[in-house]
């Protein structure tokens, strides 16, 4: 009975492992390049923030073009829909150039997505840690970046507006590398655990 019970820990490991998406190797690798990006965008916070709106403000600009394109294009009389179609059209130029034109605006929107979309991130890392403890897997550092992404989240909110012009960059920054770190102890985890794996079978 004794010895069952110390075989399950390892067995659900096992399992564990079967069901990563992605090699070790693999998880250290990204680990690293998104350390290295994440430290990069901290010492340039403000610089990865407008980079940031105009990228996200080409997509939308590029997004109406094309659906102008095809609406233009397209040659069926009976089509009910094109007037619609060539107005969300319009509708996504506009929004392309405010947000080229107006940058302080575009990033208080999306500093309030962003905050949004970091306490939903830091639920599930919360969430995940929680099922790691279960599994015997080392689970303080998922739960404590998912308490840092939900602490960050009421910064965000409180320091409004006057910070969102150079905390999306930042955020993102900080996002990476605790991601990076997450997946990089991650992978090294595994790596020992398929290290224990070898030798035990020899």
């Amino acid at each position: 009975m004794s010895n069952h019970k110390m075989q399950d820990p390892i067995t659900n490991a096992g399992i564990l492992l079967q069901e990563l998406p992605i090699k070790w190797k693999e998880m250290i690798f990204l680990g690293i390049f998104l350390i290295v990006l994440g430290t990069v965008g901290v010492v340039a916070s403000s610089l990865l923030t407008l980079t940031s709106i105009f990228i996200f403000g080409g997509l939308v600009f590029a997004g109406g073009v094309i659906q102008m394109i095809h609406a233009i294009q397209t040659k069926e009389k009976d089509w009910s829909g094109k007037f619609q179609h060539i107005f969300i059209a319009l509708l996504y130029l506009i929004a392309g150039m405010i947000i080229f034109f107006d940058p302080l605006a575009t990033s208080i929107v999306l500093t309030i997505l962003l905050a949004s979309l970091f306490a939903v991130i830091g639920v599930a890392k919360i969430s995940y840690a929680l099922q790691c403890k279960k599994q015997d897997w080392k689970w303080l550092f998922p739960a404590s970046s998912g308490l840092l992404n939900l602490i960050l989240t009421t910064i965000v909110i409180a320091t409004l507006p006057e910070s969102a012009f150079w905390l999306i960059g930042l955020l993102i920054a900080i996002e990476m590398l605790m991601s990076g770190w997450f997946l990089l102890l991650l992978g090294l985890r595994v790596k020992k655990m398929k290290q224990n794996e070898v030798s035990i079978e020899l």
